[in-house]
C-alpha cells in the first residue's frame, strides 16, 4: 500500500494534518452559520411604513394683546405611521418605536396568546433569527397603560433590532442630547425621557416585580438609580418620582454576555 513505507512520524503528520483540515472545514461552516443567523433581513412588507415620525409646527398659542407666538408651543410630534396598511399585513403590530438620533425604528408587535412568537420571526411573521421588536400580552396591554411596560428585542450581530443599543447609550455624545424613545400608536403618540441605560441580571422583572404595589414601583426603580457600574447611565432628574407615572423598558441581551441584560429605561412625559 502507498502507506506501508511511511514512518511513524509521516503517519501522525498526515493525520495532524487532516484533522487541522477538518477544523477547519468546521470553523468556516460554523461561522458562516452564525453570520446568516445573526443577520436579519429587512422587514420587507411593513418597513416601507415607516419611520413614523415628523416634528411640525403646532396650532400657534397667540395672546390675547400681541400676535408674538409662545415658543413652548411651537413644535409637537406627529405620527406619519400607516397603521392600516401595516395591520392589513400583520394585525398583531400594534405600535411603532423610534429612538431619536438612532437607527433604531421598528414595528411594534405582540401575539395575543403567545409571547415566544417573535423571537423568531419579524414583524412581516417571517423566520428570522433575530426575530422582532415585541412586548408580552401576558404582563402589558397594547395600550401602554401599564405602570411598566417592557418591549424586548435581540441583541444581534448585526446591528439591527436592538442590537445597536449599549452602544448608543454608552456614547457621551448622543448622551449630551437627552435621548427619547418616542412610541407611536394608531391613537396616540408617547414620549419618554430616558433616566437609566443600565447592564442587568436575566430577571424577568414583570414576573418578579408587581409594579402596581406603590412600595414595590419605588422600591424597583431607587434601586436602578443607585446602580453604580461602570456601563450604567444614569439621569436622575428623569426618573419616576411617583407611582403613577407610567415607564418603559426597552430589555435586550448585554454586550459580550448573554445571561445578562442591557435595559433602557425613561418615564412618559408629563401631561401624555
Amino acid at each position: 500500500m502507498f502507506f506501508k513505507n511511511w514512518t511513524h512520524k509521516q503517519k501522525l503528520s498526515l493525520l495532524l494534518l487532516i484533522a487541522g483540515l477538518i477544523m477547519l472545514v468546521l470553523a468556516v461552516f460554523f461561522g458562516v452559520r452564525y453570520f446568516l443567523n445573526s443577520y436579519i433581513p429587512k422587514n420587507v412588507a411593513t418597513e416601507q411604513y415607516g419611520p413614523g415620525s415628523i416634528t411640525a409646527p403646532a396650532q400657534a398659542a397667540i395672546s390675547e394683546d400681541t400676535d408674538v407666538v409662545n415658543p413652548a408651543d411651537t413644535e409637537t410630534i406627529v405620527s406619519t405611521v400607516d397603521f392600516e396598511s401595516l395591520q392589513a399585513i400583520n394585525p398583531d403590530i400594534y405600535a411603532w418605536i423610534e429612538i431619536p438620533g438612532t437607527t433604531i425604528s421598528y414595528p411594534v408587535v405582540q401575539h395575543p396568546s403567545d409571547d415566544t412568537y417573535y423571537l423568531h420571526r419579524n414583524s412581516d411573521k417571517v423566520y428570522s433569527a433575530g426575530g422582532a421588536i415585541f412586548s408580552e400580552s401576558r404582563y402589558n396591554p397594547r395600550d401602554f397603560s401599564s405602570p411598566v411596560t417592557i418591549l424586548y428585542g435581540h441583541h444581534t450581530s448585526a446591528d439591527n433590532m436592538f442590537g445597536p443599543l449599549q452602544a448608543y447609550f454608552s456614547d457621551s455624545s448622543f448622551l449630551a442630547n437627552d435621548p427619547s424613545v418616542i412610541i407611536y400608536t394608531p391613537e396616540e403618540v408617547y414620549e419618554y425621557n430616558v433616566f437609566a441605560a443600565v447592564p442587568y441580571d436575566n430577571t424577568h422583572i414583570l414576573d418578579q416585580f408587581d409594579f402596581n404595589d406603590p412600595n414595590e414601583y419605588i422600591s424597583f426603580f431607587e434601586s436602578i438609580i443607585n446602580i453604580r457600574d461602570l456601563g450604567a447611565y444614569i439621569n436622575s432628574v428623569n426618573a419616576p418620582v411617583n407611582p403613577s407615572e407610567r415607564v418603559i423598558i426597552l430589555s435586550t441581551c448585554l454586550d459580550g454576555n448573554n445571561q445578562r441584560r442591557f435595559l433602557v429605561m425613561g418615564t412618559l412625559v408629563a401631561g401624555q
